[in-house]
């Protein structure tokens, strides 16, 4: 990456809501800095074409159209996408730009957060982009159905030993 300017700004490309909320705003970042917009997906297979065809497509679904007036670059890694951003991203003057999912403390204990991990390796500032609002509500929404729709555990376990519903022994 080392063969364009810097500084410049480093989006984190995919289509989830947030990822697309990313993009919008990196535009507009880079539109605003007046500097040139490096727009990375990292995946796991070495197809890298299709990356940078999802990348278009990304462009397409956020924007309507890939934006003019704005130098941009399109790439695809086969790298984990802190690595692949960090990498990009190596000046101080840099700005990366990633959508942040809010996905809740489990998920992030257990799959990490790429925000969280970025804060702690990146050498330049990290701008992370929630979902838009709406987007947001449906997901809470979402996540309160689907608790609402578990069972109980003490119910459940009712339901499948009636036998022992209502004998309580205390052995003293």
């Amino acid at each position: 990456m080392d063969e364009y300017a810097h500084p410049r700004v480093v989006v984190g490309v995919d289509t989830s809501i947030h990822g697309l909320a990313a993009l919008r705003t990196a535009v507009t970042e880079a539109r605003t800095r007046r500097l040139p917009l490096h727009a990375i997906r990292s995946h796991n297979s070495v197809q890298t074409g299709e990356g940078v065809d999802m990348i278009k497509g990304a462009f397409f679904e956020a924007l309507g159209e890939i934006p003019g007036g704005i130098e941009i670059h399109l790439t695809s890694r086969c790298t984990p996408v802190v690595q692949a951003l960090t990498e990009c991203a190596d000046d101080p003057h840099d700005l990366i730009v990633v959508g942040d999912n809010r996905a809740g403390a489990w998920h992030t204990m257990w799959s990490g957060s790429v925000a969280g991990s970025l804060i702690r390796r990146a050498h330049c500032p990290i701008l992370a982009v929630p979902a838009p609002e709406m987007a947001r509500a449906v997901q809470a929404l979402e996540h309160r159905h689907a608790r609402a729709d578990r069972e109980d555990l003490w119910e459940q376990f009712e339901r499948s030993a009636p036998e022992l519903r209502g004998r309580r022994r205390i052995d003293g």
